[in-house]
């Protein structure tokens, strides 16, 4: 059974410790996130993640502020409001989101391409440092949001902005010579692009999937090409140079897939690639 067998909008959680936290993150934490992602927080460290769209959007000026991921932040937000007006419908909510929704398309650049850390602070750098940038996990993140708001309202506008992004990712990823031939350190563009070959049968986009999950760990290693390429800098140094290219099992990148006999390495990273594994 997939996820489009369930719909969300029928589906009722009478148990008592469930729907505690169902009602939690309902009345709770979307609210108190919201809050985080526009600065609200007394004695919290900024977020800048909607400042950051807003940037790159044109809208305002300024700095990219936050952590390389940061634009994860907003999907999973969206993401959260899209599932919970399934279950509780609220317009204020949804007009809330459909703003951050045109925020989001207005950051996206012409070619379709989105991600604000690279637009505002490195647009030189896009796809350069696979391995510990996450680009693609923003992109996983961003096209699960535009597939959860499709469902849960029927509203295509963050599915078009998605659509937009996977199509470009499809342009730069693959097997063709003039392609890169990379796949993401944590994962996640895997399992969103079987979301969204659910919701729109597209099958480039399952075939993109694919592409990514056989193509990681394969020789010669893609991670040590980007890094020889981009002149062995590495993005973080938490545990000496480039430990996130040299420990390739920590990313499941060690072998391919199909030769990987036991877990290993972030615990995240496998659960996601599992999942956009499983389907293939």
């Amino acid at each position: 059974m997939s996820a489009m067998d369930v719909s969300l909008h029928t589906l009722k959680i009478n148990d008592p410790f469930l729907g505690q936290y169902q009602q939690l993150v309902r009345d709770v934490v979307i609210p108190y996130q919201w809050d985080a992602l526009n600065d609200r927080i007394t004695d919290a460290e900024p977020s800048h993640a909607i400042e950051n769209f807003r940037i790159a959007a044109g809208l305002k000026e300024g700095e990219y502020y936050g952590m390389v991921f940061q634009d994860s932040d907003v999907a999973k937000w969206l993401e959260a409001v899209a599932w919970s007006l399934c279950q509780m419908p609220d317009p204020l909510l949804e007009k809330t989101a459909d703003e951050v929704i045109e925020l989001v398309a207005a950051a996206q650049c012409e070619d379709g391409y989105l991600n604000t850390y690279f637009t505002v602070k490195a647009p030189a750098e896009r796809w350069t440092n696979l391995a510990e940038c996450h680009e693609l996990y923003c992109a996983g993140h961003m096209i699960e949001a535009g597939v959860a708001f499709f469902q849960a309202t029927g509203k295509r506008h963050l599915l078009k902005v998605v659509c937009r992004l996977a199509d470009h990712i499809d342009q730069v990823f693959g097997p063709a010579e003039n392609q890169l031939h990379g796949y993401p350190g944590h994962p996640e563009i895997e399992l969103a692009l079987t979301r969204l070959f659910e919701v729109t049968q597209q099958p480039r986009y399952l075939t993109l999937a694919s592409y990514f999950v056989e193509q990681r760990g394969t020789q010669p290693h893609f991670y040590d090409i980007e890094y020889e390429k981009r002149g062995k800098t590495s993005y973080w140094n938490t545990y000496g140079p480039a430990w996130m290219v040299r420990d390739k099992a920590y990313s499941q990148a060690h072998q391919p897939i199909a030769q990987q006999q036991t877990a290993t390495g972030h615990a995240v990273r496998f659960v996601y690639l599992m999942a956009g594994g499983a389907p293939q």
